[in-house]
């Protein structure tokens, strides 16, 4: 007896395991890769840069704790890439009454590397945009 099943049958679990696949930004640490940047505002202020500018870059919001930002950006479906799947992480650290430490990461997943981007250093310079325009 031959069993038939219906063409898209596997496609569908096997898209929705692939999709599902992503990275974790790394906390900065002794193998930390990403870029540091000290702001002169308190962190509450730099938190909500953090949002705006990943916002900005189309990234949506995971985390969003006191002292922990994180996006998720979705996958778009190309015919030989599918770019997307990254994750940013932006950690805050209060060194003042108006300084603010944080480290800003990007993992890309195993799954579309070839089409995903290191997004660390737009989410930077967006942020050092909002915050600079600030007064």
């Amino acid at each position: 007896m031959k069993i038939v099943l219906p063409a898209g049958t596997l496609l569908l679990p096997c898209i929705a395991i692939l999709a599902g696949c992503s990275a974790t930004p790394v906390k900065p640490g002794g193998s930390y890769q990403g870029e540091f940047r000290e702001f002169p505002k308190s962190v509450d202020v730099v938190r909500q840069a953090a949002v705006d500018a990943l916002a900005v870059k189309g990234f949506e919001i995971t985390k969003s704790e006191s002292f922990y930002v994180e996006g998720y950006r979705p996958r778009t479906w190309g015919f030989f890439c599918t770019p997307g799947g990254e994750t940013s992480g932006i950690w805050l650290e209060q060194a003042g009454p108006s300084l603010t430490k944080a480290w800003i990461s990007t993992a890309i997943s195993s799954f579309g590397r070839l089409c995903q981007k290191d997004w660390t250093a737009a989410i930077v310079t967006e942020m050092e945009n909002t915050l600079n325009s600030q007064k």
